[in-house]
C-alpha cells in the first residue's frame, strides 16, 4: 500500500470511529455477534462429540473424542424417514401453510380497517391482538375443546361433539391443518401491524388514478396495491416461517411430529 493510500484509509478510519454512534453500532455488532455464534458452535461441538454411555459410543467403539457417526446415523439408518424425512417435511409444510393463513387473514383485516367503514375498527384492532397475546398452547387446547370427539380422535367429546353431535373428521382435529390454522391465527397480528401499517401511510393516488382511468378493482389490486405492500408480506413470511418451524406446543398438542416434537 502506497503511503497515500494508506494515509487515506487511516483518515477515513479515524473519521469513522470519531461518530459515537459507529462505536455504539460495532459494540453492539460484537456483542450480538459472541452471544450468537457461541452457541451455534457449542451445539455444533456437541454433536460431533462422544458422549460416553450412549448411541455415539456403541457406534464408534470408543468413549471419548470426537466422529460424525451422528450424521451418518441421521440419514442413513433405517429411522432415518421416521426420525428425520417425514418431520422435516412436516414442519416446512407446516410453516408454509401458516404463512399464507396468516398473511391472508391478517392482511384482509388490515385491510378493512385501514380501507373501510367498518364499525368499531379500534375495538376489533385491539382484540385482533389478543391470539398473539396468548400463549399458543392455550389455542390449541381451545381446538381440542372445539373439534375433539370420543368417535373421531378417543378422546372425550368436545362442544361441539357433545351438545350439536357434530363430528369432525381426523384431518380436522389432528395434524397438519389444525396446526397451520392454529399458529396462522397465533401470528395473524404479524401481518396486521405490518401491511397495516403500510396501508395507512401509503399513497392512495396511484390507487385513485387507476380507478379514475377505469381499471378493474382486480387489477388494481394486483398491479398497484399488493407491489407497494410486497415489503411488508416479505418480513411477515420471515417472522412467521422462523416462528412456525420452532413452534413445540401447538403440533404437540395436535399429534404432528415435527422436528421441535
Amino acid at each position: 500500500m502506497t503511503p497515500n493510500r494508506k494515509a487515506i484509509v487511516t483518515n477515513k478510519v479515524k473519521t469513522w470511529f470519531s461518530q459515537p454512534q459507529n462505536i455504539i453500532l460495532l459494540l453492539f455488532g460484537i456483542v450480538l455477534t459472541f452471544s450468537t455464534v457461541a452457541p451455534i458452535v457449542a451445539i455444533v461441538q456437541d454433536t460431533l462429540k462422544i458422549h460416553p454411555g450412549t448411541i455415539d459410543q456403541h457406534l464408534t467403539g470408543r468413549v471419548t473424542g470426537y466422529t460424525i457417526v451422528n450424521y451418518i446415523d441421521l440419514f442413513t439408518s433405517r429411522l432415518a424417514k421416521t426420525n428425520l424425512w417425514i418431520p422435516l417435511l412436516n414442519t416446512v409444510i407446516l410453516s408454509v401453510l401458516t404463512c399464507i393463513i396468516s398473511i391472508l387473514f391478517g392482511g384482509l383485516f388490515a385491510f378493512l380497517v385501514t380501507r373501510t367503514d367498518m364499525k368499531f375498527k379500534k375495538y376489533l384492532s385491539s382484540i385482533f391482538i389478543f391470539p398473539y397475546i396468548m400463549p399458543q398452547w392455550t389455542l390449541a387446547v381451545v381446538w381440542q375443546h372445539m373439534f375433539y370427539s370420543n368417535k373421531v380422535t378417543g378422546t372425550s367429546d368436545g362442544l361441539l361433539a357433545a351438545i350439536f353431535h357434530i363430528y369432525f373428521p381426523s384431518w380436522w382435529c389432528q395434524g397438519v391443518f389444525p396446526s397451520a390454522m392454529v399458529l396462522g391465527l397465533h401470528y395473524a397480528p404479524f401481518a396486521y401491524i405490518l401491511i397495516g401499517g403500510i396501508f395507512k401511510n401509503m399513497d392512495a393516488n396511484l390507487e385513485e388514478a387507476a380507478t379514475i382511468l377505469d381499471t378493474p378493482k382486480w387489477k388494481i389490486m394486483f398491479k398497484v396495491t399488493l407491489p407497494m405492500i410486497m415489503p411488508a408480506i416479505l418480513s411477515t413470511i420471515l417472522l412467521v416461517f422462523g416462528s412456525a418451524m420452532g413452534s413445540y406446543p401447538v403440533p404437540h398438542y395436535l399429534n404432528l411430529t415435527t422436528l421441535s416434537t
